[in-house]
């Protein structure tokens, strides 16, 4: 018998994710604090009927950018996803360099907000210990998993989504029966139509809650990064890919559908989850404290994707040299220490709630992270479009498409231009300016980085 030499440090990692991971990422993927919380601020600006057509539309749009990812993913699984993916058809090197380094920002300051969320639910059932030893404890609990291997950071995300899904269910079932009770018991009909008409402040007010709804969904393209970590990603994915518009249909427009009719459209917005609302309607005990439960699972699930997220994508680039080649390395377990262990100390920020308050360090962190995942969803549709064309010019073999994205090339170009109108229309929301200003500062950080390193490079050479 062969013996079978120990396992050492080298620059590839392994897939030890499984199918029912991937498929509970996909499904936790798309369920946040975003729907838990953010929900209350477009029921209260747009309306009910505005608000349900603003997550179909984010829906839709996140729906048709997983068509896209789902094909390059099949054809060439990559733990860098479409950072990878942008340096092999987009123009110029700098488009993968800039997306590259923005996401990795993104996912560490959103890593920070996450630990700051969770510790600020934490410290509502201990109030005795300061919020900055929860975010220390549970950056130092998911850094941890998600040294050991793939597979364990795989098991605890897919429990954190199960308790998700199964809140959404619970939700849902609770809210047809609220229903059934109002119409029997009271003269109510149900109606999307609020005293002030379909949308009480014009239908283009719904582009402008487009931040909190599109946030609710981002973090799903996440299952691009764990493809490349996975057993047999050109079976798994399509599957994946394939039952997102029905995951669409149960977890969010039932869902939402269910909240825009029961929940008053002039409800003051006090920080309180209107899914609390609707438990404490059918006189569910304890409802607060269950959903405080089901919305740190959520920071927690966030925060642990964060971690996982940002490290492959510092790996990936220092694979493609756009990041130091310390980070390119993979320990024993086959996952990226080096980049874990950097992220984590930069997502130490959030122990600044000693100093600051810590919904103020959240908001902050949050308008820093802006619109990446709009940009990021552009940059996959323009990747699948420039990949498709480069096959039917017969630079590629048609074998190499694994999983066919339909309707090409209008699914890319909408895809393009709806994740362009979301950007547009959120920079005329409150938060909008804050927004704009924190990502113009880190693209130009970004840009001239890349400047510099080129003229190192050129200076070495010479």
């Amino acid at each position: 018998m062969q013996e079978v030499p120990p396992p050492q440090e080298g620059t590839t990692l392994r897939r030890t994710l499984k199918r029912r991971h991937l498929l509970m990422m996909s499904l936790g993927g798309t369920i946040g604090t975003g729907l838990f919380i953010g929900i209350a601020e477009p029921l209260h600006t747009v309306g009910p009927l505005g608000t349900l057509l603003a997550y179909l539309i984010a829906g839709s749009v996140m729906m048709m950018t997983m068509m896209c990812l789902g094909e390059l993913s099949c054809a060439f699984p990559h733990s860098g996803s479409f950072q990878h993916y942008a340096l092999m058809f987009l123009p110029h090197p700098i488009w993968s360099y800039a997306i590259g380094w923005l996401y990795w920002l993104s996912w560490v300051f959103s890593l920070a907000a996450d630990l700051t969320a969770a510790g600020l639910i934490a410290h509502q059932f201990m109030p005795d210990i300061p919020v900055y030893y929860f975010c220390l404890g549970i950056l130092l609990l998911l850094t941890a998993v998600n040294l050991l291997s793939a597979n364990v950071f795989g098991e605890c995300e897919y429990w954190l989504s199960a308790i998700k899904v199964f809140a959404i269910i619970f939700f849902i079932l609770i809210g047809l029966y609220l229903i059934i009770q109002m119409y029997n018991q009271t003269p109510w009909q149900p109606t999307l139509k609020t005293a002030d008409g379909w949308f009480p402040h014009g239908v283009w007010s719904i582009f402008i809650c487009m931040t909190i709804v599109v946030y609710s969904f981002q973090g799903v393209e996440l299952v691009g990064n764990a493809a490349g970590e996975t057993e047999s990603p050109q079976k798994v994915l399509p599957k994946v890919i394939k039952g997102i518009g029905v995951r669409i249909i149960l977890f969010y427009v039932l869902a939402i559908s269910i909240l825009a009719l029961v929940y008053p459209y002039n409800h003051p917005i006090r920080g309180v989850s209107p899914f609390v609302w609707v438990f404490e309607r059918v006189g569910l005990p304890s409802a607060g404290t269950l959903m405080l439960i089901v919305i740190l699972s959520a920071a927690l699930s966030a925060a642990n994707s964060a971690i996982y997220a940002s490290s492959r994508m510092l790996w990936s680039m220092a694979k493609d040299g756009f990041a130091p080649k310390v980070f390119a390395s993979v320990n024993m377990q086959g996952v990226p220490a080096k980049g874990i262990l950097f992220t984590a100390a930069i997502a130490l920020v959030s122990l600044l709630t000693k100093y600051i308050s810590a919904q103020t360090l959240y908001l902050y962190l949050i308008a820093s992270t802006g619109q990446v995942g709009c940009l990021a969803w552009m940059v996959i549709a323009w990747c699948q479009y420039r990949f498709r064309k480069q096959v039917n010019a017969g630079l590629y073999p048609q074998e190499t498409i694994k999983y066919r994205s339909p309707f090409f090339p209008w699914i890319a170009w909408i895809s393009i231009v709806l994740n362009a109108a979301v950007i547009l229309g959120t920079w005329f929301s409150p938060q909008g300016m804050s927004m704009l200003v924190a990502e113009g500062v880190l693209l130009i950080i970004i840009l001239a980085s890349y400047r510099w390193r080129e003229r190192l490079e050129c200076s070495s050479l010479n």
